[in-house]
């Protein structure tokens, strides 16, 4: 267990994302540890949100499945059967609206790089969403929060032909770091609530 925190600081301390480090990597930095001072990566752990270390855990159980640091950082949500992308795009749109939050871009990529190339592409949009008080909220904590607005919906067509949405794992931004001020944490969830409300309820083509 010892292990595990040590490694824990590290990455917490190194970059947001945590396990995104090749495993390679792994042992070098072990046997560079006996150079660190333990007690000090202790205490800056120890400052992190209690979540912080189940978030990392299970980023790294992610990383060492896929070897991808994309896919250890992302939430996914399969279209279900019989729900078209037309389907799920307008569910969401109607979600979104319910929820009072703005729809604020879209980029249509697939149809975009097909009209570049005139080839068939699979199918990729990214959806765009964004509540504009909760954003300036967060910049103000840290002009670094600034990187994950808006929030970002894909709808992809995989390389079996199955449609799924993929967005940010929000975990991360809320519980990688500093537990947030209250207020700005019950914001910041408050979204992370929305936009899963938004995947799921698109992924299930629901009203």
């Amino acid at each position: 267990m010892n292990l595990i925190r040590n490694l824990l600081a590290i990455i917490g301390l190194i970059a947001i994302i945590g396990g995104a480090f090749a495993y390679t990597k792994f042992a070098p930095m072990m046997s560079q540890m006996g150079d660190m001072d333990i007690g000090a990566e202790k205490a800056a752990l120890d400052q992190l949100d209690p979540k912080a270390k189940d978030v990392y855990m299970d980023m790294w159980k992610k990383l060492k499945e896929t070897g991808n640091s994309a896919d250890a950082t992302v939430v996914v949500y399969p279209l279900a059967d019989g729900v078209s992308p037309e389907d799920a795009e307008e569910a969401m749109k109607f979600v979104a609206n319910e929820h009072n939050i703005k729809a604020v871009g879209e980029l249509p990529l697939s149809e975009q790089v097909k009209l570049e190339t005139g080839q068939d592409q699979r199918f990729l949009k990214i959806f765009q969403f964004c509540n504009p008080q909760t954003a300036m909220k967060m910049v103000e904590f840290s002009d670094a929060f600034s990187a994950y607005l808006p929030c970002r919906i894909a709808m992809i067509q995989d390389k079996e032909g199955k449609y799924k949405l993929i967005a940010l794992n929000m975990d991360m931004m809320i519980y990688g770091g500093k537990t947030l001020p209250p207020d700005l944490h019950a914001e910041a969830t408050k979204v992370q609530e929305i936009i899963t409300d938004i995947m799921k309820r698109g992924a299930a083509g629901e009203f």
